[in-house]
């Protein structure tokens, strides 16, 4: 009985082999390719398994992923439709909830805003620095977050903070003329009106041969003025 046992495992063992070789063969490879998959045959066959096992998992984590997204923006479209506490205490939910995802940095954000309103300086600035620290400068929510960040410092009283964030803007599109007042207005506050003048005269610069703008023009030469005979 064992030898019968013993003759059918060598069989099958024969089969497998013959099968392989087979389907070696009539693929056309190279001599010394035929040679290194029969060496090398179960090495080949763990390789394939944790390829297969990577491309399942990571098909799996996108899928993950964008279900958590999906999920986060409907949480965030709903936390923002509702109103007082209740609305505050739905943001920190998405915030919590969707770490790490666009929803729970827009929550911060919206966090932050409703913070300045209530005139809660440190906590605006605390939401607005999570979000910061999170994103790169490619991000289009970093010269919002920015300009968020300049604007609770200069409310909280931290000028050198709120002058290094408006400096940072200056340059960017959208929030030039934001920047630039808020640099001078900053410096006003400190009683340092030569630095104040020197960004107004420097605002007055950006405008040099452009036809419109007339308005702001004369608010930056009424400010120039003012700051001359102090």
């Amino acid at each position: 009985m064992s030898e019968q046992s013993a003759f059918n495992q060598k069989v099958v063992a024969e089969q497998a082999y013959s099968q392989t070789s087979g389907l070696l063969d009539q693929l056309n490879l190279p001599p010394g390719t035929i040679r290194f998959i029969r060496q090398n045959q179960k090495a080949i066959q763990i390789t394939a398994a944790v390829i297969i096992f990577l491309v399942i998992a990571g098909s799996l984590y996108r899928s993950y992923r964008t279900t958590r997204f999906e999920n986060g923006a409907s949480s965030l479209a709903l936390a923002l439709e509702a109103e007082g506490d209740a609305r505050v205490k739905s943001l920190q939910q998405v915030a919590a909830d969707f770490s790490g995802t666009p929803s729970a940095s827009w929550a911060r954000i919206e966090l932050g805003h409703q913070a300045m309103r209530d005139s809660l300086y440190a906590e605006a600035i605390k939401q607005y620095s999570q979000v910061q620290e999170k994103i790169s400068s490619s991000n289009p929510m970093y010269y919002l977050v920015n300009y968020g960040l300049a604007q609770a410092n200069e409310a909280a009283k931290n000028y050198e903070a709120a002058a290094s964030a408006y400096a940072s803007l200056k340059n960017i599109d959208g929030f030039k003329d934001q920047a630039y007042r808020g640099m001078a207005r900053v410096f006003e506050a400190q009683g340092q009106t030569n630095k104040a003048l020197e960004v107004y005269e420097e605002y007055l610069g950006t405008f040099l041969g452009e036809m419109q703008n007339d308005e702001n023009k004369a608010m930056i030469m009424e400010k120039i003025t003012r700051l001359r005979v102090k």
